[in-house]
């Protein structure tokens, strides 16, 4: 698609262990070997995000739950001209951390003010 009209912008989303844990970092499964097997593919899927699927898509982008993203990830991607967007951002001091340290775009759900943290 970007190969027709490089002016489109495409993303790939990622939060890491989501086949394995919840959002607020229990285990999605009691089974130890479902919980085992998720954990497996959650690896090797941050390995194809990082290493195939961002190519193979051609994004413009890549989303990347907040917890997750550094000064060192923003120039991982940076390097291959990729900008790294973080979700989601709901407080006062992340909103001015991604913004004048970090230098990224962030996805929020409240425009003024401190919101509840959502799994």
């Amino acid at each position: 698609m970007r190969q027709r009209d490089p002016e489109v912008v495409t993303a790939l989303t990622h939060r890491p262990w989501s086949l394995s844990r919840l959002g607020d970092g229990t285990p999605r499964f009691s089974s130890p070997w479902k919980h085992y097997w998720m954990t497996l593919m959650d690896v090797l899927l941050d390995w194809a995000h990082h290493h195939v699927l961002w190519r193979f898509c051609g994004i413009s982008a890549f989303l990347m739950q907040k917890n997750f993203v550094s000064l060192d990830y923003v120039q991982f991607w940076a390097q291959r001209g990729v900008e790294v967007v973080a979700w989601t951002i709901n407080t006062d001091v992340e909103k001015a951390y991604f913004q004048k340290v970090l230098r990224i775009n962030y996805i929020t759900d409240s425009l003024v003010g401190d919101c509840e943290p959502h799994f």
